[in-house]
């Protein structure tokens, strides 16, 4: 079955976007390590940085997303070379419990810690971006 325009062009941007990914949970992750300030356009990074449910299990939220983007990246980046519809499923996979992991995240950080990092958000809508992709390309697969 012959590679589908779209679907190398969707698996082009899930890889930038898994790059762009990788640096903000780098910027955010050495904060909570530091347990420094975060450049932030409200005062909702800080809030968020030192409230305890921004660590769950005790690994800090940006340590999660480094980890997922980075998985992402590589997927993306060993479908350019392949066909092979397992790399695929992993990555609508991937996308998918990335997406369930920022809900929850956004979720807790509106309703129970009342205060909204601008890099999470940003992060979050990325990740949505990156699932929008990721479902598309599945389709376009399938047909």
């Amino acid at each position: 079955m012959p590679v589908r325009i779209n679907t190398v062009l969707y698996n082009r941007i899930i890889f930038a976007l898994s790059l762009l990914g990788i640096i903000l949970a780098v910027y955010v992750l050495q904060s909570f390590l530091r347990q420094t300030p975060i450049v932030c356009l409200n005062s909702g990074c800080e809030l968020v940085r030192k409230n305890p449910l921004s660590y769950p299990l005790g690994i800090p939220v940006p340590a999660v997303g480094l980890v997922g983007y980075s998985i992402l990246a590589v997927l993306a980046f060993l479908k350019t070379a392949s066909t092979k519809r397992n790399l695929l499923y992993a990555i609508l996979g991937m996308s998918a419990f990335g997406v369930l992991f920022v809900s929850w995240f956004t979720y807790t950080e509106l309703f129970i810690i009342k205060a909204v990092c601008t890099w999470c958000a940003v992060s979050a809508v990325n990740m949505l971006v990156i699932f929008s992709l990721s479902l598309l390309m599945y389709r376009e697969a399938k047909g």
